[in-house]
């Protein structure tokens, strides 16, 4: 069987270079403090939020992971709430929530007649109470239990569509939680999780300290790739250089990568420089709608300014003029505007200053193949 898992998220045995990320996690929630973890998707955040609800659950902490994603009403909000408990909570904990949750106020929905069926119609006052009740479990919780939470939000930034300030609500409630339970907000969109903490007209202005994902170090990924190959019977030989330089570091690009190395690699047999390219090739083809579909979403200029990034050769105020050229601010906005999708992060490393995080996307881009 391949060992290199690319398409969900790992388990936590398997999880490369995250010690450090783990263990500030865990810290600030000791000392009562919530964290706040930005990532673009597939960079290994969902992987890391586990391996800290795993430390946590040896720790004796209660754990409670919420998915916002794709939440449209308060009503949402308050049932994926619902739903996370039931389904994570175990032994004495899942028995206080099986007879607590009856007692929760039901929320507000209206189907049948002139109005779709599942579809909200409650006024705020309405919609709010079922989810203040849900907000209040972890307090209830350690009331009854003396446990402590750890409350992981997860896209915590999809809460913005069910109400505009669904934040202030959730804030008026878990900011009396310091004794009862600490939270995790993670959230892929950029732009949308720094309006939410770095704003100061925002509820949570200040209220989670940032935690970095780096990509992951080439050390580490030497190790775990190599080992593997040599658990199985392969050598990954001469390929481990161009992949580690390809992969970049990026969590999923570099599973992707290995899972095709492997696959073409014969037990008993190093994989060589031949192999190398056709796992490349074949990895660049099956990523090949996802990056037409990210490059035909952006306007012009913010394809310029990918271009120039993903090329790298000079500094990228001169180098965009070579593609066609655009104003300073126009180039200022595209990168901002890049930035908050999570195509391009900031690395001082680079002529350009910055880098895209996926490398892939990069590769696609500087072998000319996105005008192919």
């Amino acid at each position: 069987m391949n060992p290199f898992r690319y398409s969900d998220p790992v388990t936590v045995e398997e999880l490369i270079d995250r010690d450090a990320e783990a263990e500030q996690l865990m810290a600030r929630a000791e000392e009562g403090n919530n964290s706040r973890l930005v990532a673009p998707r597939r960079f290994g955040k969902t992987s890391l939020l586990r391996r800290v609800m795993y430390d946590a659950d040896k720790a004796g902490w209660a754990t409670v992971y919420v998915d916002f994603f794709g939440v449209l009403t308060l009503a949402d909000i308050a049932e994926r709430f619902e739903r996370a408990y039931a389904e994570q909570l175990q032994g004495r904990l899942a028995t206080w929530f099986a007879a607590a949750r009856r007692r929760l106020r039901p929320t507000f929905r209206a189907g049948g007649g002139a109005v779709p069926a599942g579809v909200e119609v409650s006024l705020d006052a309405q919609a709010e109470p079922p989810l203040l009740d849900r907000l209040a479990l972890p307090q209830r919780l350690h009331e009854r239990h003396a446990t402590r939470a750890l409350i992981v939000f997860d896209e915590f930034q999809d809460v913005l569509a069910a109400k505009e300030r669904v934040d202030a609500v959730i804030r008026s409630v878990i900011q009396h939680h310091g004794d009862a339970a600490s939270y995790v907000f993670a959230g892929s969109h950029v732009g949308m999780m720094r309006e939410l903490f770095a704003d100061r007209r925002r509820a949570f202005y200040g209220q989670a300290a940032p935690v970095e994902l780096p990509p992951l170090s080439p050390e580490d990924v030497a190790e775990y790739v190599s080992g593997r190959f040599e658990r199985n019977g392969r050598d990954v030989g001469s390929a481990l250089e161009p992949l580690l330089d390809i992969g970049a570091g990026h969590p999923q690009r570099t599973m992707l990568l290995a899972h095709n190395l492997f696959e073409l690699t014969s037990r008993g047999q190093a994989a060589t420089e031949e192999t190398w390219q056709s796992a490349y090739e074949g990895a660049l083809h099956q990523v090949r709608d996802e990056l037409r579909a990210i490059w035909s979403a952006l306007p012009t200029s913010q394809r310029r300014v990918l271009t120039v990034v993903a090329e790298n050769a000079a500094p990228l105020y001169a180098a965009g003029r070579s593609h066609g050229g655009s104003r300073g601010g126009a180039v200022r906005g595209a990168i901002r505007a890049l930035e908050d999708r999570g195509e391009i992060t900031v690395d001082r490393s680079s002529h350009t200053g910055y880098r895209l995080t996926d490398p892939l996307l990069s590769a696609w881009i500087r072998e000319g193949r996105a005008g192919a």
